[in-house]
C-alpha cells in the first residue's frame, strides 16, 4: 500500500494538447488526462471508468466517496472527448472506445451515474 502524498486540486494544462483533470471519489488522487492529438480527444481514465463490450462501468470501492464519484462522473459526462482509454480492456475488446457522438457519450456516462446513485458499485 502506498499513501498518496499530493494530488491535483484543479484542472490544468501540462502542455497545449494535454490537460490534467482531478476526479475525486474513486480513490484519493484519482486523475484523468485529456489528450488532443488533433484528430481525436482521448480521455485516459485510469481505473475509474472503463468499458466491457458496449457498456461503460465505474468501480465504487468500500473506501470510495460515492457522492464525489458521482460529481466526477458528471464532469466526465460533460467533457469534450471522443475516445475513452481506460487502464484495462477486456480480452477481445479494443483498448480504445470511440464514441459515436456527444449524445452517445452523455447517455453512456449517465447510465453509470444512475447505477451509482441507485447504490450499485459499477
Amino acid at each position: 500500500t502506498l499513501q498518496v502524498t499530493g494530488t491535483f486540486k484543479e484542472r490544468q494544462h501540462l502542455h497545449e494538447d494535454l490537460e490534467v483533470i482531478p476526479a475525486p471519489g474513486h480513490t484519493p488522487g484519482t486523475t484523468l488526462y485529456l489528450w488532443d492529438n488533433g484528430e481525436h480527444r482521448y480521455l485516459f481514465t485510469g481505473d475509474f471508468l472503463c468499458y466491457e463490450g458496449d457498456e461503460w462501468r465505474t468501480v465504487i470501492l468500500p473506501s470510495s466517496d460515492r457522492e464525489a464519484s458521482i460529481k466526477s462522473l458528471e464532469l466526465i459526462r460533460d467533457l469534450d472527448f471522443d475516445a475513452l482509454v481506460p487502464w484495462v480492456s477486456i480480452e477481445g475488446d479494443s483498448p480504445v472506445f470511440f464514441v459515436k457522438d456527444d449524445n452517445d457519450k452523455k447517455q453512456r456516462v449517465q447510465k453509470v451515474i444512475d447505477r451509482v446513485r441507485n447504490g450499485e458499485n459499477t
